[in-house]
Parts: C-alpha cells; structure tokens; sequence
C-alpha cells in the first residue's frame, strides 16, 4: 500500500514536471526568437543608416553570425558576406522578404538557405546611397543562435526539475508514511469492530478529515451496536420459543450442516451435543433416506414412520435466505402417537359400531316394508309407518358406507384387477340420479374416454358420489359437466356443477365424516354426510390426487387424478 502510494504520486509529480519542462522549453525557445527577431530589425536598419552614409565601409563590415547581402532592385546580388563570388547566386526578387520589402511592410522570414544549408531568418529594408543609388539590403542570422540560448535556460530547468523530483519523492514518502499510519490506525479498529467489539473510535490526530471520518464511523458504529443488539434480543427470543415448542425442528443448510436443533430433537433421537451432520441426528438408517429424499425432491406432503414405537410425522420445506442465493432446510417432526391411536380407536369404534347397528336396521327395514305392503294408505298409522321405513333405509346407508370406509381405511377391500372404462362408470351412475335430474331439469353433459386398470366398484362408489352431490345439491334448471381424460400414466376426472356452491370456510372440512355444510338440506336430499368422506378414501386408497373449487352461489369443481393402473400403487 505505501509502496504503491509512493510510485503513484510520484509519476503523478514526474508527468507534471515533464509537462512544465516541455511548455518551458517552448516558451524559452520562443522569447529568444522574438529577441532574435528584435535584434536582426535593429541590426538591419544600422547597417542601411551606414550604407547610406558610406556604402564603403559596408564591405569591410564584420558581425559575428551575421550575413549582409545588397541586392538589386531587379533581385540580383550585389554583395553577400558570406561568399565574394556573386555570379552563382540566383535572382532573388521572388524571395519572401524581399517581397515585403518591396511592398514598403518589411517582415522577418524563417527559411532553409541552400547556400549556407541551415534554417535563417532574413529581414530586409530598401535603402538608398550617397549617388542615389537605390537597392536591398538584407540581413540574416542562422536559428542556431536561438538554441545556443534556449539550451543555457534547458540546463536550468533541468536542474530545478530534478530538485523538484527529489524534494517530491520525500514529501511522497513523508505522505504516505502519515497516510498509511492513519488507515493502519482504522484497519485496527475495524477489525475490533469485526470481532465484535463496538467501542467508539478516538481519532488518533486533530486532523479535520480524519475527525469527519471518524465521526461519521463512530455513528455507524452505534447503529451496528444497536442492530447487534437487537438481532441477539430476537435470537435469544427465537431460540426459546424454538426450544420450548411441542415438535423437534432441525435446521440444516444446503450441504447438510446441521445449524439448529431444538431440545425436542434432541431427546427424541438422542442426538449428541456438537453434532455436524444431519446423519448424525437418526440414529435410524431407514428413517434418514427417507428425509433425505424429502429434502431432496422437495415433497410437501408429510412422511409418515413408525421409530421406537412412536408414530412420527415428519415435514420438510426450504427457506430461502435474504439477500443471498443459500437455502436453509428445516425438519418439523411431531409425535402424533396419541393422535394415531385415538384415530385407530376410532376406526374399531365405527366399524364395530356399524357391523352391530347393520342387523337390527335390517330387520326394522324388512318389517317395516312387510307392513307397509300390508296397511291400507287410508289407515292413520300408514304416515308414521312410512316415516319409519324412511329413515331406517336412511339409517341402513349410514351403516353401510359407514362399513366401507372402514374397509377403505383399513384397505381390507377387494382390488380386483380389470379394465374400467370411466365413461361406462358416468353412465351407469346418471341412470340412478336421472329421475332427480329430470325433476330438476338439469342438462347433464359428458365428454371423453378413460379406462382404469383396476376395481369397477370402487370406481363406481368413487364417480357416483360425486354425481350425487352434483345432482343433489344443484339449482332448478341447471348444469352439470363432466370430463374424463387419460395420458400415458394418469387418468382425470371433472365434474363441474351449478349448484349452490361451498363457502371457503368449509371447504377444508368437507371430505370430512358427517360433515354438513347445511344440515337441514342435506337432510332432505337424503344425504348420508360420507360421501365425500369415501371419495377421499379412495383416492387415498389408490394414490391419487383430489382437489375442490367453489364458489358460494355459483357451483363447484371438483378434479380427481388417478394412476391409469391402480393396481399398482
């Protein structure tokens, strides 16, 4: 840093003093011209006052560096000092001075001679002699003379360039010595500043530059202090409320480093203190690919494992860091054993419940049947015997969707290996909803083809709820649309309505058991509140996908996706 502060002001200095050199030079060479000039006007009209007076003594007339030619006015050379014989001289009326001279506006020429090979400056007056003879006189002196002069003034500029060089290569060295201090002076306080300490700066010198500088540090050293401050506060506040949280959360960044594990991790998996890698956390291999590929193919949906007799659920997400292009993965793992087993309960709950309700209802149906087949309609018991068969054949198809989701659930049902065409599924579901929907007068359209390797009753149970709450829960004169479609591995099926539609509130509840949005409607279109429950179940049960728009008012969508052969799954 010195050294190159030093080289630099330093050929700052030399370009400077070499271009004071080149305009000195410059200007010295031209003020010994004018002299030169000055002084060959004045020599000039000397020599033509004493040619005038004795043109004589011209001849034996000597100046050092000084050519005298007597010309004619028709250009021919009378005399020239420099050479006795005037034979091999040429005309001279067309030379330049002597054209000025002629024209009564003398004026100083620099030109080559071709007689004494060198750069001249002539001058030249008309003058006339004691007879009355009238010629030229003309005078030169070489350019020599001006650089014999020039060069006596170069030396002196040297010598004082060359002072000038030495005195500012010390002052450099003197400045950059003051300079390199006070920036070595910051680097220190800087680097306290890095490590962690934020006292303030006291300037080493009174130096008004180094105060401003120092103060405007010592301000931005406060508001370091400040955020560091600040951002310990929330880490601290972060880190507590991490620790104390119910789910153990690792944080992990883009190369697997663990950066963050809370106290719930670490006592579920008996993770070491210090730990580095994520591999050290699971002290089960299984359980660590299966986070590992979450982590790498970015999954959303949670993953489901059984460790040490704990159910755990585990989610993955990424977090992108401000400012930069590094990402943080954290693992949120929640032990829902107690969850998991009360949902068990209640599955035996529901099946048990359902397989014990199914036998009563179906004598209660038959015998209601039986009777009604029996009584006279006139009969004041008819109504009250037919509200019976009514709800008993309502309750019977609770108890017997209420047995298939438990088969669903439990996925103790039959997966027989067929191909099911969707849309011969459309149409046999649409017979049993087409007296509804002629008493509705629904226009009912369906377009497509789908053939799905796998069991037609599940499928069935699967399209046909659908239709039914299509049907069911759809306006006076209105529309149903369905579409299938098939690609080389999925087969999709929508069914769009005009019904009245699902608040946003509701729909993350519906597919739900005995879910109602509206529960007097739903009573009086006979629903069972597990249709939605089943088609749940079933994509579920085949891997699928489910997804359910709607609009309150306006009607509802609902798109399933499944695996052209289900079978498989």
């Amino acid at each position: 840093m010195k050294k190159r502060l030093v080289i630099q002001s330093f050929i700052i200095t030399l370009i400077v003093l070499i271009a004071v050199f080149i305009a000195s030079v410059c200007t010295f060479y031209y003020i010994q011209q004018q002299k030169l000039k000055e002084t060959l006007v004045s020599q000039t009209q000397l020599i033509k006052t004493l040619y005038e007076e004795n043109p004589q003594a011209l001849f034996s007339l000597s100046l050092p560096d000084t050519r005298i030619t007597v010309i004619s006015l028709e250009g021919d050379v009378l005399f020239d000092s420099s050479k006795e014989n005037t034979e091999d001289f040429d005309n001279h009326i067309s030379r330049e001075e002597i054209v000025a001279a002629l024209n009564g506006s003398p004026e100083v020429v620099k030109r080559y001679s071709d007689t004494l090979k060198r750069n001249m400056f002539y001058y030249a007056l008309t003058a006339q002699s004691a007879d009355s003879e009238q010629v030229l006189l003309r005078v030169a002196k070489p350019e020599s003379n001006v650089w014999s002069y020039t060069g006596t003034g170069i030396i002196y500029i040297c010598i004082g360039i060359i002072f000038a060089v030495v005195v500012s290569y010390l002052l450099a060295q003197r400045l950059s010595d003051k300079v390199n201090s006070q920036l070595k002076y910051l680097q220190d306080n800087l680097r306290s500043i890095n490590s962690g300490d934020y006292t303030a700066i006291t300037p080493p010198d009174k130096d008004a530059l180094n105060l401003s500088i120092l103060s405007e540090m010592n301000e931005i050293v406060k508001n370091l202090q400040r955020s560091y401050d600040g951002m310990q506060n929330e880490k601290t506040k972060l880190y507590n409320i991490i620790d104390n949280m119910t789910q153990g959360v690792i944080v992990t960044d883009a190369e697997g480093k663990v950066t963050l594990i809370n106290k719930v991790a670490s006592s579920l998996f008996g993770a070491k203190e210090n730990l580095t890698a994520l591999k050290d956390v699971f002290d089960d291999e299984n359980l660590f690919d299966a986070v590992s590929l979450a982590l790498t193919e970015k999954t959303s949906s949670p993953i489901e494992y059984v460790y040490k007799d704990k159910d755990l659920a585990i989610n993955t997400f990424s977090i992108a860091l401000s400012g930069t292009e590094d990402k943080q993965n954290v693992i949120l793992i929640s032990d829902v054993s107690k969850e998991k087993e009360l949902s068990r309960q209640k599955s035996v709950f529901f099946a048990n419940a359902s397989h014990e309700l199914k036998t009563p209802l179906t004598s209660v149906q038959g015998l209601s049947e039986s009777l009604l087949a029996r009584m006279d309609e006139n009969s004041p018991y008819f109504k009250y015997l037919k509200r019976i068969y009514t709800e008993s054949v309502r309750l019977h198809n609770i108890v017997m969707d209420m047995l298939y989701i438990s088969k669903l659930e439990s996925k103790n049902i039959d997966r027989s290996h067929e191909a099911v065409s969707l849309k011969k599924v459309v149409e046999d579901s649409l017979l049993s909803y087409a007296t509804e929907a002629e008493e509705k007068s629904l226009k009912i359209t369906s377009e497509g083809e789908a053939v799905v390797s796998g069991d037609y009753h599940n499928l069935y149970e699967l399209i046909n709820n659908l239709i039914g709450n299509a049907v069911h829960y759809n306006k006076q004169g209105g529309s149903i649309e369905i579409s299938l479609g098939q690609t080389q591995n999925e087969c999709t099926i929508r069914i769009s309505d005009t019904g009245i539609g699902i608040a946003p509130e509701h729909i993350p509840h519906i597919c739900e058991r005995f879910y109602r949005v509206d529960k007097s409607r739903s009573k009086s279109t006979g629903g069972t509140g597990l249709g939605l429950a089943i088609v749940k179940h079933i994509v579920m049960l085949y891997n699928g996908k489910l997804d359910i728009e709607s609009t309150l008012g306006k009607g509802t969508v609902v798109s399933v996706v499944l695996p052209c052969d289900v079978n498989n799954v």
